[in-house]
């Protein structure tokens, strides 16, 4: 029995002789991949359980088993934790508050303003809704910033990714934004371009939602970049309609 008390003793001595910045870290590799793994984590240490607190947990913490839109009234305790993950910046968190604000809430500016928040800290789902807003919105820069953000989402090869999870949200929650109910039209250049082919993204072609490779699909068309992204915008506004 002595030897079982003073292994445990070594054990507990041993968690707490970490640094506090150490155990942040851990808990943030253990966060951003299972949000289960991390609550096992506070049970088992009170050392564990206030470096959960840290607000650079919370930000990276994974939220991919949280209904993207709940449609019954979660807890306190679950609505205490995705606040404290928004208040912390957690950027996943920051998209479906955006996606829910601008789309469907009507809170334009805020919707806007999450989501923005979001792509600033690298998520790719936000990058690709905001940039196609900025093109909505039109403008040189607003047209500018869109393609690039755009052009980096493509480059990343998550393109088709991002398609399949946004058209996966737009299923699930009331669209109530007039924003994408006006963009039939296309663009007088894109009208006027002599390199545009025929049927394009947006024709003959349609949206290759389920192709692995869509950024083969994008590059096979024969026409200028502004084209490609006035389509990618027709089609994203399909989605609403």
């Amino acid at each position: 029995m002595k030897f079982k008390k003073t292994k445990r003793n070594s054990y507990g001595s041993t968690i707490e002789s970490l640094p506090s910045d150490l155990l942040i870290e851990v808990l943030t590799r253990v966060a951003s991949s299972s949000f289960t793994d991390l609550f096992n984590a506070k049970l088992s240490c009170r050392n564990f359980l206030e470096a959960s607190k840290d607000t650079f947990v919370m930000k990276n913490i994974s939220i991919e088993k949280f209904p993207t839109i709940p449609w019954w009234q979660v807890k306190d305790e679950v609505s205490s934790f995705l606040k404290a993950c928004k208040e912390s910046g957690n950027p996943e968190v920051l998209y479906r508050q955006g996606m829910m604000e601008f789309f469907s809430w009507k809170k334009v500016e805020s919707g806007e303003e999450y989501l923005k928040r979001a792509m600033e800290m690298g998520h790719m789902e936000a990058s690709y809704v905001y940039g196609i807003i900025l093109l909505c919105k039109g403008g040189d820069s607003n047209e500018e910033q869109g393609m690039k953000l755009l052009n980096a989402v493509k480059k990343s090869r998550k393109l088709g990714e991002c398609r399949k999870r946004t058209r996966a949200f737009t299923l699930s929650m009331w669209i109530r934004n007039p924003i994408v109910k006006c963009q039939e039209l296309t663009s007088y250049h894109a009208k006027t371009c002599g390199r545009r082919n025929n049927g394009g993204i947006g024709g003959k072609r349609g949206w290759p939602w389920i192709e692995d490779d869509e950024d083969k699909d994008v590059e096979e068309v024969n026409y200028c970049e502004a084209c490609i992204w006035d389509d990618e915008v027709s089609l994203f506004c399909k989605l609403f309609r």
